[in-house]
């Protein structure tokens, strides 16, 4: 976490230190939920070793929102800033290690030692970006290009994640998704 970490913001050992105390680390079992749905979110994640899916059930089907990757913060990013209940469940799709960071300790900590206030910036400013490439790729590509672009931008996802997740993702049935990864 600290070279991430250090991607923005200058830190020493003893201020990453400081920074680790306000955090807890835990392991999650595959298939382990981090979040559930109806909770309040209080805590924000980040992904120490692992792979994490973000998903709704609409009308009892499970819809895939975001995959969340090692060495980033997951968390229902809605629910967190608005105070409202979460309509995400989070899923540990491995073993999966992370920090745990409770939003009041957070924030206190950040008002203490302002140069992590950039750090919860940075989450929010990428967070807003993932979403609005995400819309845009789903109101302006068709379901080839969004496949080309999900092969090119994360490979490594599909010997982590079933085909159903990942049709779910690019919002079409996995038998459309099997054409189509016939066709490359």
């Amino acid at each position: 976490m600290k070279d991430i970490l250090s991607n923005y913001i200058k830190i020493s050992d003893e201020e990453y230190e400081l920074f680790l105390t306000k955090g807890k680390l835990v392991q999650y079992k595959k298939g382990e939920h981090l979040l559930v749905t109806g909770t309040f979110v209080n805590k924000i994640f980040f992904i120490n070793q692992g792979f994490v899916r973000g998903y709704r059930l609409i009308d009892g089907t499970d819809v895939t929102h975001h995959f969340f990757q090692e060495n980033w913060f997951a968390t229902d990013y809605e629910a967190f800033i608005t105070g409202n209940t979460s309509k995400l469940f989070l899923q540990a799709l491995n073993d999966t290690t992370v920090y745990i960071f409770d939003k009041k300790t957070l924030s206190s900590f950040c008002n203490q030692h302002v140069k992590f206030e950039k750090i919860r910036t940075i989450i929010a400013e990428k967070a807003y970006l993932l979403m609005v490439e995400r819309l845009k790729n789903l109101q302006t590509k068709d379901l080839k290009e969004r496949y080309s672009n999900l092969i090119q931008n994360h490979p490594d996802l599909f010997n982590l994640v079933s085909q159903r997740y990942i049709a779910s993702y690019l919002g079409v049935t996995p038998q459309s998704l099997s054409r189509i990864k016939n066709k490359f």
